[in-house]
């Protein structure tokens, strides 16, 4: 039995360690996110509720009309029809729109929101899915929070962030979190589209197998000492 169990875990005891490039998760301090095909948008206008898509109050997609930015980067809003949006950033879009509405609004006071900002979690977490990106800038840290953090097998030397860049190719960066100190912590920050995926650790299937070889021996040995108690009876 020793021997079956060893043999299963064969492949993860001889895996290759990668090198740390953790500092690629570093992100420009000028960063602002930029509006793709796909995303819910929505649109709130001050006291012109006609011209509005969605409420600046609502914070998730279930509680929000939103509209979809479509395969031209484009959204259909009212009054204005389709308006590009792909590429640019909200405060980028917010502008353009101010100046199309000022047509027929005096000084239009405008929010833009996008709903599905946010990175997937995979792995040894508690609440591994996707989770949602408030903010305009969150660390890598605070998004494992939002995951239930680690489990007791996750491998917090190998955690793996894929990134997509514009050009749609995807870059992995592989990050020892017990070698980085405090202070550097804060500089790793997730943008919108990445998967952060947390290995477990070497062994988790020995160490679940031999759990299970365990038990199922105790039960054996109960039921054994149970038939010799009945038979001296």
């Amino acid at each position: 039995m020793l021997l079956c169990l060893l043999t299963g875990c064969t492949q993860n005891l001889f895996r290759p360690a990668s090198k740390t490039t953790y500092q690629k998760l570093t992100v420009a301090p000028n960063y602002q996110y930029r509006i793709r095909k796909d995303d819910k948008f929505t649109l709130s206008v001050w006291d012109h509720e006609e011209l509005s898509v969605g409420s600046i109050y609502s914070i998730t997609q279930a509680d929000s009309k939103w509209v979809l930015v479509d395969a031209q980067g484009k959204v259909t809003l009212p009054r204005v029809g389709a308006f590009p949006v792909q590429g640019l950033t909200i405060n980028e879009a917010e502008t353009s729109l101010k100046e199309v509405l000022g047509k027929w609004i005096v000084n239009p006071q405008l929010t833009i929101k996008i709903l599905n900002r946010q990175a997937t979690v995979l792995g040894e977490v508690y609440a591994p899915g996707p989770v949602l990106l408030e903010k305009e800038r969150n660390t890598l840290v605070e998004v494992l929070g939002r995951a239930g953090d680690f489990k007791d097998y996750a491998d917090k030397t190998h955690v793996k962030v894929l990134r997509t860049s514009p050009e749609g190719a995807v870059n992995e960066t592989e990050i020892d979190l017990t070698s980085i100190a405090r202070t550097e912590l804060n500089s790793l920050e997730v943008l919108p589209g990445d998967v952060v995926y947390i290995p477990a650790r070497r062994g988790k299937e020995f160490s679940l197998r031999a759990g299970s070889a365990v038990a199922v021996a105790s039960g054996v040995s109960a039921l054994l000492l149970l038939t010799r108690i009945i038979l001296a009876l």
